[in-house]
């Protein structure tokens, strides 16, 4: 089973928060590699002001409602 590390460059707070949005994945049936696969693009999206594709950064959005 993966485990959920926290990132180097994550505070508490962000590690969290990070958290949060993976169980919100996971109530959506998806699995946690790919959970935790999103959720570092959702960090990198959220916190890093990092840039992505359009398609998928309305996919991983979509979950942060």
């Amino acid at each position: 089973m993966d485990t959920i590390h926290k990132l180097i460059s994550e505070s508490n707070n962000e590690y969290n928060n990070r958290i949060k949005y993976i169980e919100k994945l996971l109530a959506n049936n998806i699995t946690l590699k790919e959970a935790i696969r999103m959720s570092k693009v959702w960090y990198c999206i959220k916190y890093k002001n990092c840039y992505y594709n359009k398609e998928l950064y309305k996919y991983i959005i979509n979950y942060d409602k």
